[in-house]
């Protein structure tokens, strides 16, 4: 592993230098002439006089192949080592020229020595500065002419003889990690302590949804957190609430600023499928009419629950933090889950906001009317209480599920309509 990448750069030329006078290119035919093995970039290289040879780093990937080597190692150290810990591997890529103004056989004479070097060297090793030993493997990698071109047109030379080496693969030393900490010592084990009970947390609030498809099978679900209409049930999560003596519980919003309204009357001695309250959750039962509450279930929207708890042999109340609760429409199912085919259809319900309401037949969005609807419209009663609809005209025939949406939250699936 290195710190500097100057420390490659400077081994490679190194090496090309030592070889240069003992290269057997050189007899009483071939006598040898000056070089200078530099990591300077071509275009800067050709100031000075005599032959150039330039080994120039030009390019530089990650490997990530060899970093998850060492990643599988240091994440099974104590506590999991962050990235910082981790050695970055490099594969570096050298531009390999030669320069002499007015004279080829030259640049090809010290481009043969430089490629016999490395064709000798493979594998090149060294230490940097700091003392750590570092290897690398050499190999003279193929590049197109257009890519080649590509690269001198980036600088200011002229195109000369070059080859390009691929120097891998080169790990940066990192940071180094703390050390582990210290081996557990002894353990502490409490039974059923008999002080400092817990105050009682809220978590979140969930529901189980059903209901019946045209097929007549039920399908259900978890909602997390939870959308309920009129008359529904649901369950506040928490910890500690089998320890509370007294609860109030408190709904806000759905705008900023709202205030709490006090619905205590709410929580309820059985939640959904007759289960009882616990420790780790408490049951709601929203009231079956709309309207202020907590006598009526308010319109539709963004609100969240909380709780003020007076734990178990406790003298004051604790409030717990705000869980959310989305409130739907209700949707009457009294008139059965599958609609026969007709001009209009009547859907009874609460809470339906005239201006607020949107109606789809499966994907395809109705209209608001004014008046009675025409074909692909809808109307809300005054009341909120029923909404009336006519299927589009070009509607093909099939069975479509009736989806009622009020301030953007959709009821639960309740009514198919099914075109003849």
């Amino acid at each position: 592993m290195i710190f500097d990448l100057s420390v490659v750069t400077d081994t490679l030329t190194k090496l090309i230098t030592t070889a240069w006078p003992d290269a057997p290119l050189w007899n009483p035919a071939t006598p040898q002439f000056g070089v200078s093995v530099t990591g300077n970039s071509p275009d800067a290289s050709r100031q000075g006089p005599g032959a150039v040879l330039c080994l120039y780093l030009y390019h530089i990937d990650e490997n990530h192949a060899q970093e998850g080597l060492f990643w599988t190692a240091q994440s099974q150290a104590a506590g999991g080592a962050p990235i910082r810990y981790q050695p970055m591997a490099l594969d570096l890529y050298y531009l390999l020229s030669a320069f002499s103004e007015g004279n080829y056989v030259q640049e090809q004479q010290a481009m043969s020595i430089a490629l016999r070097v490395f064709h000798e060297n493979p594998i090149i090793r060294g230490v940097d500065a700091g003392g750590q030993p570092w290897e690398v493997t050499l190999t003279l990698e193929r590049r197109s002419y257009d890519e080649l071109s590509r690269l001198w047109q980036a600088t200011t030379s002229a195109l000369r003889v070059s080859a390009v080496y691929r120097a891998a693969v080169v790990l940066i030393e990192p940071e180094q990690a703390p050390p582990p900490g210290p081996p557990v010592s002894s353990v502490g084990l409490a039974v059923e302590p008999g002080t400092g009970t817990p105050a009682p947390a809220l978590l979140g609030t969930r529901r189980e949804v059903r209901y019946a498809i045209p097929s007549g099978k039920i399908v259900s679900y978890v909602q997390d957190p939870a959308t309920a209409a009129a008359g529904q049930e649901l369950w506040l999560v928490g910890t500690g609430l089998g320890t509370t003596a007294a609860a109030r519980l408190l709904l806000t919003g759905p705008y900023p600023g709202t205030g709490e309204s006090d619905v205590t009357s709410w929580l309820a001695p059985q939640g959904p499928a007759s289960q009882p309250p616990s420790a780790i959750r408490r049951a709601v039962r929203l009231p079956g009419a709309a309207g202020d509450p907590p006598a009526g279930v308010p319109a539709p929207g963004r609100y969240s629950l909380r709780m003020e708890v007076t734990p178990a042999g406790g003298t004051s109340a604790v409030g717990t933090a705000r869980v959310p609760l989305t409130i739907a429409a209700g949707v009457d199912q009294a008139g059965g889950a599958v609609l026969p085919a007709a001009d209009q259809y009547v859907i009874a319900g609460t809470g339906f906001t005239p201006l607020a309401t949107q109606v789809l037949l499966g994907t395809v969005p109705l209209q608001r009317a004014g008046g009675t609807p025409g074909p692909g419209e809808f109307t809300v009663n005054s009341a909120g209480t029923a909404i009336t609809l006519t299927p589009p005209a070009s509607l093909p025939a099939g069975t479509y599920q009736i989806r009622i949406r009020i301030a953007g939250i959709e009821s639960d699936p309740a009514h198919w309509l099914v075109i003849q």
